[in-house]
């Protein structure tokens, strides 16, 4: 038996802890990103990350074309500077729907819902959400609140797990149970767990049958070395690497290929959003170079449109594309 909060559909804030039975670890997974989706959504930029709306308008630009975009918004006022910003930007109002729902940042990928099925049914699991250990010195109470409200529009229930830091950012999966994470990013979220309990905690919760650690970041991450900056699944069986001279990236490659895994080595950054027929990643602002990351994405991705858009902002922020967004699986096809 597992503690659910029931979300109920419309009921913002009305929530009430039941016991809900669920499967059994073997029978549920977290869907890979690139499986059927239903929408992906976004927490609109404040005025202290003013300098990312460029960005997510060429990101809203791209993904509307595709599928609904989900736009949380603080107040009706922002929301209608939004559109108005977006207007400007060349975004169409088409496939947009917006949401009243504070948040305290624009990173939805990290405070955001983690979707998990059993093949029947789909529900979300809210985690512990810090603001990256307090790196930011804001204030993140209405962030850990946004899955609660993204499960009551959906009517989905909604699983507490704010006993545990994870950060979606930190999660990258390949649909059939295996996962990646950053090992320094967990410990020091999670500190005084065995890799053990970790291991305990993430299998158990998300049905994994095998977790795969990346180890070491950047000493200037504040996201601690966040995974879907590194490495990410293209398929059940490869994974594509960011081709730098780290040792975190070395290392885990070899790791991988031990683990019988093929590794392919992206030369740009692949902090990348795969949607349902398309592929959102940060153009290197030359032609030559941009071409090169097209092929490779084209391959990756057999059918899918490639978006190459200039997301600076965010990277120079501290994450990507990938970080600012959050995929719905869709609810019937899993």
């Amino acid at each position: 038996m597992k503690l659910i909060k029931s979300a109920l559909l419309g009921a913002f804030g009305l929530t009430s802890l039941v016991a809900v039975t669920m499967a059994e670890a073997a029978d549920f997974r977290v869907p890979a990103e690139w499986e059927p989706q239903a929408a992906v959504w976004m927490q609109w930029p404040g005025r202290y990350e003013a300098q990312l709306r460029p960005a997510f308008a060429e990101i809203i630009r791209s993904v509307q074309n595709h599928e609904p975009v989900h736009l949380l918004a603080n107040s009706r006022k922002q929301q209608e500077a939004a559109e108005t910003f977006l207007a400007k930007h060349a975004v169409s109002p088409r496939n947009i729907t917006w949401h009243l729902i504070p948040t305290d940042n624009a990173w939805m990928r990290d405070n955001g819902p983690v979707y998990l099925t059993d093949g029947k049914e789909i529900w979300i699991q809210n985690w512990a959400f810090t603001g990256w250990d307090g790196t930011t010195g804001a204030y993140h109470e209405r962030d850990t609140r946004v899955p609660d409200h993204v499960g009551a529009l959906l009517g989905l229930e909604v699983e507490d797990r704010s006993d545990y830091v994870l950060e979606k950012g930190n999660l990258e999966v390949n649909g059939e149970g295996i996962a990646m994470l950053n090992w320094d990013c967990q410990d020091e979220r999670n500190p005084g767990l065995s890799k053990a309990e970790h291991e305990k905690i993430l299998k158990e919760a998300l049905g994994l049958k095998q977790i795969i650690w990346a180890y070491g970041h950047h000493p200037e991450d504040l996201t601690t070395g966040h995974i879907d900056g590194s490495a990410r699944f293209i398929n059940a069986t490869t994974v594509a690497i960011a081709d730098t001279e780290e040792e975190t990236e070395r290392r885990l490659a070899r790791e991988l290929q031990a683990a019988g895994y093929k590794v392919e080595w992206y030369p740009g950054d692949v902090n990348w959003l795969v949607g349902e027929d398309y592929v959102v990643a940060l153009s290197e602002l030359s032609a030559m170079t941009d071409a090169e990351l097209e092929a490779h994405l084209t391959r990756y991705f057999p059918g899918r449109k490639v978006y190459l858009i200039d997301a600076w902002s965010i990277v120079d922020s501290g994450g990507g594309i990938h970080c600012v967004t959050n995929d719905q699986p869709a609810l019937s096809s899993l």
